[in-house]
């Protein structure tokens, strides 16, 4: 297995983080439930709230694992796909694990989630599965891994720990 690596850089007087000149945000329970909780509401008032919040995922995630790489020369799939299972662990958001990956789509499931954890701490369960973040996230790596542009794979959640489920498990095809 390839290793993933990052070079970490802290700007204190902007207090930001950077992973290979790439500004990152850490995990934040806090932040990323209200900002999901946002996302929600304003598909509610008639806002693509959703919808957004998935394709911004998808394009940061993605644009920081295509160049990833490119400049690693990484082409075996196997090895991309573990360099995106890191990443998202070391960002802090849990631990993903894809089962299978194919151009046509594949599958993903989490043990454990930083989203779902917060927001059960946060409000309890949820009528709805909550990881809008993951599933950009996954819909970025599938388009980097295999060099597919940005809006190609469709990400859904069909198990949700925030239901009650013991994982959260994601189905991922080719739009």
């Amino acid at each position: 297995m390839v290793k993933l690596e990052l070079v970490h850089k802290f700007n204190p007087e902007l207090k930001r983080h950077y992973f290979n000149n790439y500004q990152t945000v850490l995990h934040c329970h806090h932040y990323s439930t209200l900002y999901t909780q946002s996302a929600f509401y304003f598909n509610e008032v008639g806002f693509e709230g959703i919808d957004i919040f998935i394709k911004t995922a998808e394009e940061v995630f993605g644009k920081f694992l295509k160049d990833y790489y490119q400049k690693h020369q990484i082409q075996n799939k196997e090895d991309r796909i573990s360099i995106a299972e890191q990443y998202w662990k070391t960002v802090g958001m849990g631990i993903v694990e894809i089962l299978s990956y194919e151009e046509n789509g594949g599958k993903a499931v989490m043990e454990y989630s930083h989203i779902d954890e917060g927001w059960l701490k946060k409000w309890g369960g949820a009528d709805k599965p909550v990881n809008l973040f993951t599933r950009g996230f996954l819909a970025g790596t599938f388009a980097a891994v295999f060099n597919k542009e940005f809006g190609s794979y469709k990400v859904e959640e069909v198990k949700s720990i925030v239901m009650g489920d013991d994982i959260s498990e994601f189905q991922i095809s080719l739009c």
